[in-house]
């Protein structure tokens, strides 16, 4: 079986984790299987299955960009962010659809987000939910977050919904409450679909009750093709040579800074370098040679 990635579309209802885990009957013990992104219980869309080797690429893969419809409730306000939260206040006013559209140009850009305190962010080494279960008010620090679009999809008298497309680390649920709250209303997250992923959409997503045993290799994305968000580059053996061996090197293809798909002569993937300064250098590498680089 190859490794890679699979692209499936994640019904609400269930936790990310979960809904991963249901897929464990396809595969042998030994496979690691890994997701990027995580969806909340109340969330659906493309959630990106990260296959044996596929396991060590997957903040590759998270750090790409999302794009997101959400439905929100007006007048609302529940400690999750969210209508699978407790509602703890509510409010009559309700902003016009004139005054909502120009309000949500005004998040487009690097803007400064707080997490919700129902996350998986980590203090102390507990994530945030743990202490917001148990009562315990903790320090949550503001983050920058990048919305690189925004529109008004439907606007009826309590509720609207809207795309956004945002760089990593943004939350839906925290957004949608901060373009309420800056018009004076309140609101939640009802309904959230994650409609594209590091380059992937729905339509190339699969539902899990239709793989098989029999079809799951045809379904699963091969890892050169998986990180397809990121631009490749194709070098000669003696050049493979020297970067599975750790080395940095200068070659021309590296004038610009970032992180590439690396391929040899044979079109076989060997995994992830960065380009700096005209140098090229191993970041993450599939067989034997996955550690080198790691902390350079």
């Amino acid at each position: 079986m190859i490794d890679g990635i699979l692209i499936l579309n994640k019904p609400k209802g269930i936790s990310s984790g979960v809904f991963v885990r249901k897929l464990q009957s396809l595969f042998s013990k030994k496979k690691k299987i890994g997701h990027a992104g995580t969806l909340d219980p109340l969330a659906s869309g493309i959630l990106i299955v990260c296959i044996g080797e596929m396991t060590k690429f997957v903040n590759f893969l998270t750090k790409e960009n999302k794009t997101y419809l959400a439905e929100v409730s007006l007048g609302i306000k529940t400690d999750s962010g969210d209508m699978d939260g407790r509602v703890i206040e509510r409010s009559k006013r309700t902003p016009s659809r004139l005054a909502l559209e120009k309000k949500l140009k005004s998040f487009v850009g690097v803007i400064d987000q707080k997490p919700p305190i129902y996350s998986s962010l980590k203090y102390k080494g507990k994530p945030y939910r743990y202490y917001a279960a148990k009562g315990i008010e903790i320090e949550i620090k503001s983050r920058k977050v990048t919305i690189h679009s925004i529109s008004l999809e439907s606007f009826e008298e309590n509720k609207f919904k809207f795309s956004v497309k945002c760089g990593p680390g943004t939350y839906i649920r925290t957004l949608a409450e901060d373009i309420c709250e800056s018009l004076g209303s309140l609101g939640t997250i009802s309904t959230l679909i994650r409609t594209e992923s590091a380059g992937f959409d729905l339509s190339q997503s699969s539902n899990i009750d239709d793989l098989t045993v029999k079809n799951l290799n045809e379904k699963i994305i091969p890892s050169g093709d998986a990180l397809k968000c990121l631009d490749r580059i194709q070098c000669r053996p003696e050049i493979v040579e020297k970067i599975t061996n750790g080395q940095m090197i200068e070659i021309e293809e590296a004038k610009e800074d970032g992180f590439f798909r690396f391929f040899d002569q044979k079109e076989n993937f060997v995994g992830i370098v960065e380009s700096y300064n005209g140098f090229l250098k191993p970041k993450r590498l599939l067989g034997n040679f996955n550690n080198v680089g790691e902390n350079t």
